[in-house]
């Protein structure tokens, strides 16, 4: 493996710039408003962030189509079964069905099963289904804060780049 710390990647930067400051303002952010962990928020953002505002929707509508499939899995699960490892196993069964049947259903179609496994695991720790269901719901929050915040970072650094190739195409005052 070869670095070349002279010509890193296109984009490092931005990336960086990016998952640390939208990092920031989600820890921050979501904690003043009573979210004491928000690390689905922060995954999110991490998964959405992209230079390029196509990829960007593109990751935003996958991440909340497979947030939101697994979640509503989970919770039917939840429902059924109650918090066990058969009722692991029938929504990530029924979430990559769900996934290999429906056209047009996003690429990463993995994150859907993982969001079963990550709510049904931590609903073996619970203390009830009331409070399952309110952690597959807050989690659901988390991930379409977490995901705007990538596209509104997105937005403002695609401004900032035409703002700054604007300046230099302007022709210097010397």
């Amino acid at each position: 493996m070869e670095f070349n710390f002279i010509n890193p990647r296109k984009n490092a930067l931005a990336y960086l710039v990016k998952i640390l400051s939208g990092c920031l303002i989600l820890w921050y952010g979501l904690r003043a408003a009573g979210i004491e962990e928000p690390y689905w928020a922060m995954i999110s953002l991490i998964i959405v962030t992209e230079p390029d505002m196509t990829v960007a929707k593109a990751n935003f509508r996958a991440r909340l189509i497979n947030t939101i499939s697994g979640c509503v899995v989970s919770c039917i699960a939840l429902v059924i079964f109650g918090p066990t490892f058969l009722a692991m196993l029938v929504a990530l069964t029924a979430a990559v069905v769900v996934a290999m049947l429906l056209q047009n259903y996003p690429s990463n179609w993995r994150l859907g099963p993982a969001t079963v496994v990550i709510l049904l695991s931590a609903a073996f720790t619970g203390n009830g289904l009331g409070q399952e269901l309110h952690l597959a719901f807050m989690r659901v929050g988390e991930v379409i804060v977490g995901s705007t915040v990538a596209l509104l970072q997105t937005v403002i650094y695609i401004w900032l780049v035409k703002r700054k190739e604007r300046q230099d195409e302007r022709p210097s005052a010397s």
